[in-house]
This record gives structure tokens, C-alpha cells and sequence, in this order.
């Protein structure tokens, strides 16, 4: 679903031997990334296996906000991070260090001159290794009635272009694009189209290697979530999953996710009280019960 789509009363418009019907939206549609925001959301989220982890996040009075990470994986093998986001004279800042040493800062600010533009910086580095990565990257935004579009361009000499519209009630039309500049050939096109009601989303996207990708999300009622996908490439047969989320009341909700390998995706989250929550998960080889490779996770989120 896409809550973001506003609509007002729908107005014809008439050429020469041609009519149809427009809609007027109140806010611009989804970005190319979101088309299908809702079911990817359903079978990602919420599905931690095999590891043990601990979230803290914390937001001053002043804006700034700290989250601390810690997770402990199967293996034994424990890592950990800490991450601060700020803003300082109409700088964003953000700096996140790791257990392994690495140190990721990034500066992003928006451009006065060229309005939806934003201009960020990010450097990686480690004491071991130095400077390890420099990106730039320039972003500019459109927003308008039917249309969303993007433009990236980093300096790695990539030029991103995506963009999204509506022709038609309910639709949505897209196309994402990356242009390699020192190759001088384009790269990761990809077309998609949405039908959009307000418990039912339909997508499909199709790239230009000729993968394809179908997901359906439906929402019957305030309990209860259903998502499908469905996937196509040239290098394997067609893939599928289903997904499905149910409220208990409004502090759990369960989840449950099988494919057509028979792995099966279980969860629970539990809110325990304000700014607590639990989420347990476990993936569960359903055609290999006798097997090993069966996965549980565990995440304590405390959220002040």
C-alpha cells in the first residue's frame, strides 16, 4: 500500500478523438525504490535468524540521536557499533563506529540554490587501513502532483535517474536508470508498474536483462497483512514466497513467511512497555527437518 497518495475527484480531459480520465494527487507518488515498499517490508522486517541482538537509541532534546548496537551471531562472534546523527548550521552529520575499527562519517546539506537538491559527502575510514573509501555524491529531488522523480550523481562518474508518474487512477508508472559515464553505456534499467487501491497493492517490474519481479500485498483488514512474490531470471526458474502477518492486539503481532524450497520464517514482536520491545524468529527447514541448518534470533530493541 501506498498511504502517501492522495487523491482529489477525478477530472476528464478530452483531445481530438480521444478522452480518458486523469487524477489530481494531492501528493506526489512513491519513489521508484517504494513501488513495492509494503510487501518488501512484510517478508524483511521482523525476521532476525541466527543471532542475538541488542538495539538502544536514545534522542536528546536538541535533536541528536544515538543508537548502540551489539549483536552476538551463532558462531560465537560478537560486533558492535555505535552511531550519532546531528545537525550543525544546516549540516547533517552522521558517524558510525564498529568493532572493527571502521569509522564511517557522512555530511549532507541541502543546496539553496537548486531547490530538492542535496549535496553528501562520505568517508570511511580505519586506523589499520587509512582512508579507506571517499564518495560524493549530488541528489536532486522533483516533487509534484503526479510525478516523483530522482537524479544521482556520484564520483564514480554513475548518473542515477528514476522517476514515477500517474497517467490513470490507480496507476503508477516508473523507470530507474543508471548511466556509467567512463563506459559510456547504460546499466540497471528497470520498468515498473503499480496498481494501487487502499488495501491492495500489485506490482511488477521488469528489467533489462530481462528479469522479471511480481508482488502482490493485500490488507483484508486492520489485523491482518498478505503478501506473494514471484520472481523470474534467465539463470534460474521461478521463484516464489508468501508472507503473512496477523495483530494479536496492539502491542504483538506475529509473521510467518514460507518459499518453494519449504523455508519457512517465523516471528513474534512483543511491545513489553513503553520504548521495549522483543522480537523472537526462527527459520525452520521445512524439507530438511532432520537437518542442522535451522536458524533462531532473538532482538531486545529499548527505545527512549
Amino acid at each position: 500500500r501506498h498511504p502517501r497518495i492522495a487523491r482529489k475527484p477525478v477530472k476528464a480531459c478530452v483531445f481530438p478523438f480521444i478522452k480518458f480520465s486523469l487524477v489530481t494527487y494531492t501528493m506526489p507518488p512513491p519513489k521508484f525504490a517504494d513501488l513495492s515498499k509494503s510487501v518488501n517490508d512484510l517478508f524483511n522486517d521482523d525476521f532476525g535468524y541466527n543471532a542475538t541482538k541488542l538495539v538502544l537509541k536514545s534522542k536528546a532534546a536538541n535533536g541528536t540521536t544515538l543508537k548502540v548496537e551489539g549483536v552476538k551471531s551463532a558462531k560465537g562472534n560478537v560486533d558492535g557499533s555505535l552511531e550519532t546523527k546531528f545537525s550543525h548550521s544546516g549540516v547533517a552529520v552522521k558517524e558510525k563506529w564498529s568493532t572493527n575499527s571502521d569509522i564511517l562519517s557522512e555530511f549532507a546539506f541541502d543546496n539553496k540554490y537548486l531547490p530538492g537538491s542535496k549535496v553528501t559527502a562520505e568517508v570511511l575510514f580505519n586506523p589499520n587501513k587509512g582512508l579507506d573509501a571517499l564518495k560524493f555524491k549530488v541528489k536532486n529531488d522533483y516533487e509534484k502532483d503526479a510525478v516523483s522523480a530522482s537524479l544521482v550523481v556520484n564520483n564514480a562518474g554513475v548518473v542515477s535517474a528514476s522517476s514515477v508518474f500517474s497517467v490513470a487512477k490507480k496507476c503508477l508508472f516508473g523507470l530507474t536508470t543508471d548511466y556509467d559515464t567512463g563506459k559510456g553505456a547504460l546499466a540497471n534499467t528497470k520498468f515498473g508498474a503499480s496498481y494501487v487501491e487502499s488495501d491492495l497493492s500489485v506490482t511488477a517490474i521488469v528489467s533489462s536483462n530481462s528479469d522479471v519481479e511480481a508482488s502482490i500485498f493485500h490488507k483484508p483488514s486492520g489485523k491482518v497483512s498478505a503478501g506473494l512474490k514471484l520472481a523470474w531470471t534467465q539463470a534460474s526458474s521461478i521463484s516464489g514466497e508468501l508472507a503473512a502477518k496477523y495483530s494479536l492486539d496492539s502491542t504483538a503481532f506475529v509473521k510467518a513467511k514460507i518459499n518453494k524450497d519449504l523455508n519457512v520464517g517465523l516471528s513474534y514482536t512483543q511491545t513489553i512497555s513503553s520504548g521495549v520491545t522483543l522480537t523472537l524468529a526462527t527459520l525452520v527447514k521445512a524439507g530438511a527437518l532432520q537437518g542442522t541448518d535451522h536458524k533462531v534470533g532473538l532482538t531486545l530493541t529499548l527505545e527512549q
